[in-house]
């Protein structure tokens, strides 16, 4: 009897045991089917379908880090920064989450916040280079390139040499130190003969500073190991063309066009070019295409009417030729200003009559009450003092008095004193005027 009663609780144990095990193992490969069910929607880009899962499942740490990588990689921004921000005030060590944060702030344009998580992360590891880099990189994309250049200059000597120097030669550039720049992008290509970004840059900088002798050194340098960029090479027939090497350049752009690179530099330097060695008929196909391509270039359109001048295209030619008279005529503000000077210096020079016309023709070309109101009075000076003219000195007077008083209704009304002020003035002119007017009666 004891036998059967010790069996049966062993048995009921043993079932126990069993059930309890299956219910764990059950539950682990539960665990295991759901790991594997996520993983499976990230790997095969499923992402709404991560972020949904996720929301059904428990929160933990890995599974909001894991919706925030779903949120950055469908670039919903906000929602994996809102994500991130928790974990990071949560677990303000955990490396990952606050590289992610950076990352996010920066696609939204908020470099600050991007360069305030690198700087924390810092904190955390003091010995990584490449936090300090992005802090460079995200203050040269704020354009505070003096900043970016110091944080550039304090990285790591071993850190990509190469990136250091052409990034600290940006900075150069940026900030309008070309000399500076033009060494940085020389070192960088030094540092990397395929850095064609340096070499392009440092060329061009030599084209700027028109030491086109420097440009013509440096790109043969580079066309020697490689013919194919079109940049460079046009910038190497550009160098010709400036050196007046119109031949070698005429070579080098026909190059270019060989290539596809058809660019307005490149039309208008052949034009100019064979046109420069008397070659009119090969000249005129490509003016007219940068014309096309530029219609404010009056050097263009200028050599583009004597060649179809000395082509015998004469229609061609007046509309060239008719075509610059239109682009040259000057502003109303500019004639304005030449005739105002004019009869200034006509004025100094005693030679008062010319003044008043060169003055009045000044006036055609205005509406500024400003300027009126100077002109006028310019004039009725004129009149009263120099010409003794008081009857006219009266009417320029009055006219000057409309524009005194056209200003003093432009006024606000918080500008009380200089309404005071010029209603003062106003009632002294009345005055004036009307004895100026009596003494035009005496002159009859």
């Amino acid at each position: 009897m004891n036998f059967l009663r010790q069996k049966l609780v062993l048995t009921w144990t043993l079932f126990f045991l069993y059930t309890f095990y299956a219910l764990a193992q059950d539950s682990t490969l539960q665990e295991q089917q759901k790991a594997d069910s996520l993983q499976f929607y990230i790997q095969n880009a499923q992402y709404q379908q991560a972020i949904e899962y996720i929301d059904r499942s428990e929160p933990t740490k890995d599974l909001l880090y894991q919706k925030a990588l779903c949120l950055r990689y469908l670039n919903d921004y906000s929602n994996a920064i809102e994500v991130l921000d928790t974990l990071s005030e949560k677990y303000p060590d955990d490396i990952p989450i606050k590289l992610q944060l950076a990352i996010c702030y920066e696609a939204v344009a908020q470099f600050p916040k991007s360069i305030d998580c690198y700087n924390q992360v810092l904190q955390i590891d003091s010995t990584n280079t490449y936090f300090e880099v992005r802090i460079a990189d995200l203050l040269f994309r704020s354009e505070k390139y003096a900043l970016a250049l110091d944080t550039y200059s304090r990285v790591d000597s071993t850190y990509n040499p190469n990136y250091i120097a052409k990034s600290m030669a940006m900075c150069y550039e940026k900030l309008n130190q070309l000399d500076s720049a033009k060494n940085y992008y020389s070192k960088a290509w030094e540092l990397d003969a395929r850095d064609v970004y340096s070499a392009n840059s440092l060329v061009k900088i030599y084209m700027k500073k028109e030491d086109y002798v420097s440009a013509y050194q440096y790109s043969e340098q580079f066309i020697e190991k490689d013919s194919t960029n079109v940049t460079m090479n046009a910038m190497n027939a550009y160098s010709y063309y400036n050196l007046k090497y119109y031949d070698i350049a005429i070579k080098r752009f026909e190059k270019c066009l060989q290539q596809g690179d058809s660019s307005l530099i490149v039309n208008r330097s052949l034009g100019f070019s064979y046109f420069l060695l008397g070659k009119d008929s090969i000249a005129r196909p490509f003016l007219q295409q940068a014309f096309l391509q530029d219609t404010t270039n009056n050097n263009v359109l200028f050599t583009l009417g004597k060649v179809n001048y000395e082509l015998g295209y004469y229609p061609e030619a007046v509309e060239c030729f008719s075509k610059m008279v239109e682009k040259m005529v000057p502003s109303d503000i500019l004639v304005y200003t030449i005739y105002k000077e004019l009869a200034m210096a006509l004025e100094k020079n005693q030679n008062f009559p010319d003044a008043i016309n060169s003055y009045e023709t000044a006036l055609n070309y205005t509406s500024d009450n400003a300027d009126k109101m100077d002109v006028y009075y310019s004039i009725a000076t004129i009149m009263e003092k120099k010409l003794k003219n008081y009857g006219m000195a009266a009417l320029y007077y009055s006219q000057y008095r409309t524009t005194l008083l056209n200003y003093q209704n432009s006024l606000k009304d918080d500008e009380q004193d200089k309404i005071n002020e010029i209603e003062t003035k106003l009632t002294a002119l009345d005055k004036y005027i009307e004895s100026l007017r009596e003494e035009a009666k005496k002159q009859e």
